[in-house]
């Protein structure tokens, strides 16, 4: 065992100990990181040398750097994220809807009201003017706001037509990351290290696409990850990305999400997610916006044929018979509007069956009573009255269940996360305890340094 050897000795603990000190800067430096795992350098004892007094010490060397990670406890959080983005974004266009359909805002159903006792009120006077005007507004009121109603319904479906187009963008880039990913800790795993830094990016990266879609994933012996659908389509298989689209139908204009595994046939797969953000807003736009945008249609169609299925037996002031509402064939509540007769002149409206006797109140009072009949909408009897107020009842019921199964989700993820904090968190004094002791044991291993240099130097006073 010569000088030399101790030379070395204090060279590779004061590497190993600079190497233990760095990974100690990397936690503190990443304690508030999302996802950071915390890492530790595994210090062991070097190879002991033969020496004429037998086996010596060599010394330490950094063995690896571990990682604090529990790819259960990753994986778990994965899923869970999925609920909770789906439970989220109801949460947000419920709201929305809420706002929309909330009768301080529309006054759907006070409208309904009035309109119809305003009929009451003219079937009282049917030669009044001032009534017959009160009517006619009454209509004007009762079809601006269920068109104003329907406008905002179809802008909000549009608008979450359009993220789902953004999303489908979205995970096509996590998808290509991964996969890039997948590469870098293939070339690290070649070099005979591994480096948990891309392990880790790679995690939250999965993490965020499970927000987004359910998905399925395994890692292989290589650390390489494969990533396919719930329904078994494969997005990312090493390096390899297989894309999904969004292609526009021609009967709705509305995105459908694709497979594009085989570039020459992609595969509809809109109906095969069944969780995250991108099952949420399919969900919203096709099957609870649309169903709120199909209810105010049937309301609106009901009023409009009964109303005019009356009012056109009717004659008016004038003499002559029209309808109320302007006869529309579609999208009845965006195209909800009175007549351009009743428009042009309130003396076209109809209060009486008989020509000849033009004070008879029949057909006014015969509208007046729709008010409260019993009425088919959507196959359902009901009144217009308790129709418009099942509408603001419906969508804050759905508000109020999105509401709380997202806090449900989020609490369920914040007890996952003290878990993994737990395992995988950084503690600042854990770390700065740490960060004290490499210090020290750096200081004693320069110090090596100087015993050494002392003993040659006295070697060499000896030599001369």
């Amino acid at each position: 065992m010569s000088i030399a050897s101790i030379f070395n000795i204090a060279k590779n603990a004061m590497f190993a100990h600079q190497a233990s000190i760095q990974v100690i800067s990397n936690n503190i430096a990443n304690v508030n990181t999302p996802g950071y795992a915390r890492q530790e350098a595994v210090l062991v004892e070097d190879s002991a040398a033969g020496t004429a007094h037998g086996l010596l010490g060599n010394g330490v060397k950094v063995e690896s750097v571990l990682s604090y990670y529990d790819k259960y406890l990753e994986s778990s959080m994965a899923k869970e994220n999925m609920s909770l983005e789906e439970q989220k974004t109801y949460a947000q266009y419920f709201g929305r809807v809420e706002s929309i359909l909330d009768e301080s805002n529309t006054k759907l159903t006070s409208n309904i009201v009035t309109f119809f006792n305003s009929w009451q009120d003219l079937s009282t006077d049917p030669l009044s003017v001032t009534s017959r005007t009160n009517a006619a507004i009454a209509g004007v009121n009762l079809t601006n706001g269920v068109r104003s109603i329907y406008g905002e319904l179809k802008d909000i479906q549009t608008e979450v037509d359009d993220i789902v187009y953004q999303k489908v963008s979205d995970i096509n880039d996590i998808l290509h990351s991964i996969a890039t990913l997948n590469g870098q800790i293939h070339l690290a795993n070649a070099g005979g290290s591994e480096n948990q830094a891309f392990i880790n990016q790679r995690s939250q990266l999965v993490n965020r696409l499970s927000g987004m879609i359910d998905v399925q994933y395994f890692t292989d012996k290589d650390n390489g990850l494969t990533v396919m659908t719930s329904g078994g389509k494969p997005l990312v298989d090493k390096g390899a990305v297989f894309e999904l689209g969004a292609e526009k139908l021609l009967a709705d204009n509305m995105y459908r999400i694709t497979w594009n595994g085989n570039s020459s046939n992609s595969v509809d797969i809109t109906d095969t997610i069944h969780s995250g953000s991108l099952k949420g807003l399919v969900d919203l736009r096709d099957n609870h916006i649309s169903g709120f945008i199909s209810t105010i249609n049937d309301l609106a169609q009901s009023i409009m044929t009964e109303v005019n299925k009356i009012h056109s037996t009717g004659y008016n002031a004038n003499g002559t018979t029209n309808n109320f509402f302007k006869d529309v064939t579609r999208d009845f509540a965006g195209n909800f509007v009175i007549s351009d007769e009743v428009k042009a002149d309130p003396n076209n409206i109809a209060t009486t069956s008989s020509a000849a006797n033009p004070s008879n109140n029949d057909i006014a009072l015969a509208i007046a009573n729709l008010g409260t009949a019993s009425v088919k909408i959507k196959g359902r009897d009901t009144t217009y009255v308790d129709c418009g107020s099942s509408i603001a009842s419906r969508i804050g019921s759905l508000s109020r269940n999105a509401k709380e199964l997202s806090e449900y989700h989020q609490d369920l993820m914040a007890t996952m996360q003290k878990q993994r904090d737990s395992v995988s968190g950084v503690s600042i004094d854990e770390e700065m305890s740490n960060l004290i002791k490499f210090q020290y044991a750096y200081q004693a291993a320069a110090r090596l340094f100087s015993t050494a240099e002392s003993l040659f130097n006295s070697l060499l006073e000896i030599g001369r």
